[in-house]
């Protein structure tokens, strides 16, 4: 007999047995909107959607029944499906896929222009030559372009262009699910970046969130704070 996995607001419940979700359903202690797992799903899929013929509780079946015996929800991360961990080549890889595009799209330009202007002096020209306006204007605009592309690819997929390469990205910790702006933006990014920037205490900090990756689970000290995990896809 199949065992689910069953979830709520990011938060494991417990492993179900069929007939334990048909009466979980009736009684009101499983609701027909939380996402529910077992082996040889692809991904996780509201209670309701898998046992749609389970009726909700009426109300004079929801009310408290103090003979009822005390009930206890085990939450636990190895109740999470199992998902393939990014390994640290693909980790590694990505990170500097995207310093390569950026290095390409905003450096490139952006060397061209301080050479412009090398050259420039050189001829003792004074003001911006307009190879070195081009330069320049290539290099912010691919600058804003690559941060927004990448935000919404963060935002949507949980994933960087080196990440979407290599096929790997981000979700939640435990139930693999997408880790949207804030968790995947904010918390792993920005919150991260600030904390790295913290004089002395920043690079303690950078050093420690590297080598964490060599935990069981891989996660970095950013992914402890936004709640993700690497996987891949």
């Amino acid at each position: 007999m199949s065992q689910y996995h069953i979830a709520r607001n990011g938060q494991q419940l417990g492993v179900y047995a069929e007939q334990d979700i048909q009466s979980g359903l009736a009684s009101g202690s499983i609701l027909s909107t939380d996402l529910l797992w077992t082996e040889g799903m692809a991904d996780w899929q509201p209670v309701g959607g898998r046992f749609a013929g389970s009726a909700q509780p009426s109300a004079l079946q929801s009310e408290f029944n103090p003979y009822a015996a005390p009930q206890a929800n085990v939450v636990s991360s190895a109740m999470a499906p199992a998902r393939e961990l990014a390994s640290l080549g693909q980790r590694l890889g990505a990170a500097m896929l995207d310093s390569l595009v950026a290095m390409v799209v905003v450096g490139v330009p952006y060397f061209f222009a301080m050479f412009s202007m090398g050259m420039a002096e050189g001829k003792h020209q004074e003001g911006l030559t307009s190879g070195a306006q081009i330069g320049f204007a290539v290099a912010g605009i691919g600058f804003l372009a690559l941060i927004i592309y990448n935000l919404v690819l963060l935002s949507t997929k949980g994933q960087t262009l080196g990440k979407k390469w290599l096929g790997i990205r981000i979700v939640t910790h435990p139930d693999c699910q997408n880790a949207g702006f804030v968790k995947a933006v904010i918390l792993r990014g920005f919150v991260n970046g600030i904390i790295g920037a913290i004089p002395l205490i920043g690079l303690l900090y950078s050093i420690t969130d590297i080598f964490f990756i060599f935990r069981e689970d891989r996660r970095c000290i950013h992914d402890l704070i936004a709640s993700t995990q690497v996987i891949k896809c």
